[in-house]
């Protein structure tokens, strides 16, 4: 028997260069390497992103491990990152294992945009104030 890999993977760029990584499908033993290998080269080191999961209908161990991958490669490369998991698929396994008080968890995609765009202004570097020209 052939298995299937019930997983789809979406990119959106959003505001402040923002990736937006939609999930939908299973995060099991099959899907989650296909998330992993996805953030590996689609967001790793360069990009602050929201991982979005509301539309996964089944979240298992080799799911969660790469939602702490994703936490700590986020970490390593300075980037501001959110998880949208609103849905008992997700939820409860983060709520059980204990992953949600670990993970920056958001309730909505919005309210991850909000948050990261204010996080990511407020670790832009701002100009020295009363400097006007050059050579000074």
């Amino acid at each position: 028997m052939h298995a299937t890999i019930a997983v789809s993977i979406r990119i959106e760029e959003r505001e402040g260069g923002i990736r937006l990584v939609r999930a939908a499908g299973e995060l099991d033993a099959l899907g989650a390497p296909v998330l992993h290998e996805y953030l590996d080269q689609r967001v790793f080191p360069g990009h602050d992103f929201i991982l979005d999961l509301d539309g996964v209908t089944f979240l298992g161990s080799a799911g969660m491990r790469v939602l702490m991958d994703a936490q700590g490669k986020a970490a390593r490369y300075g980037l501001h990152w959110a998880l949208v998991g609103s849905r008992r698929p997700v939820s409860r396994p983060l709520w059980a294992t204990g992953l949600c008080a670990q993970l920056p968890v958001q309730p909505s995609v919005s309210e991850a945009l909000r948050v990261l765009t204010a996080k990511v202004a407020g670790a832009r570097p701002r100009a020295l104030a009363g400097r006007t020209g050059r050579g000074r």
